[in-house]
């Protein structure tokens, strides 16, 4: 096995293992945290709780979604984000974050318009994207395409002409899947439409004579 193969691969296993890895340090982190916190408690008790800390980060976690959920939840959040982002160098981090993190996040079809075929890196060569944002470079529109190159985690994101785009007859989760799946999940004519299912009870209908 070649040098550079080796390297190629090593990067590859670093680039989908570094994800996984992320998360599960800052959700350790976050436990140990709440653990600290709540040691004036469990001292109170005389004994360690097993599992308080686990349990208790699940409900600051419930409870900053339900807080989300409303609009004076929102505000409130807005105004802590608000304080973050006055932080020198902190504020960068928390902005890179963020913005993977809504990508990902279920809501994310908001941000994931549409499937789509661009003919990218170059003419003849088709890669599948999802259509991102709409922008507007020197009076002509252009949509922004997200290209995955490594899963879901890393990719580029390209601005093509509307007219370059080929938008795909296939939901979010269906492109998801194709991209997780390294394209093994597409169907085998791209272009066509799948068949949806008819509505309840319609297909007990009897004809007419």
């Amino acid at each position: 096995m070649s040098l550079g193969r080796l390297k190629r691969m090593l990067l590859t296993g670093l680039f989908i293992v570094a994800p996984f890895s992320l998360t599960f340090i800052l959700i350790l982190w976050f436990v140990q945290l709440v653990d600290h916190m709540l040691y004036p408690v469990t001292s109170l008790l005389g004994r360690p709780v097993p599992g308080l800390g686990l349990i208790v980060s699940l409900l600051i976690v419930l409870g900053v979604g339900a807080l989300a959920s409303n609009i004076a939840g929102q505000h409130l959040l807005e105004y802590f984000e608000e304080l973050v982002l006055r932080v020198p160098g902190f504020n960068w981090l928390y902005k890179t974050i963020k913005q993977v993190a809504e990508v990902f996040s279920p809501a994310a079809k908001k941000n994931f318009r549409s499937v789509v075929l661009i003919e990218y890196p170059r003419p003849e060569i088709w890669s599948m994207g999802f259509v991102t944002n709409e922008v507007t470079l020197e009076g002509r529109k252009l949509v922004t395409v997200y290209v995955p190159t490594n899963h879901l985690y890393i990719g580029d994101f390209v601005l093509v002409p509307p007219e370059k785009v080929r938008t795909l007859p296939m939901s979010m989760q269906d492109g998801i899947q194709a991209a997780l799946s390294a394209g093994a999940a597409l169907p085998k004519d791209l272009l066509q439409k799948r068949k949806e299912p008819p509505p309840p009870g319609e297909g007990s209908k009897v004809q007419p004579t």
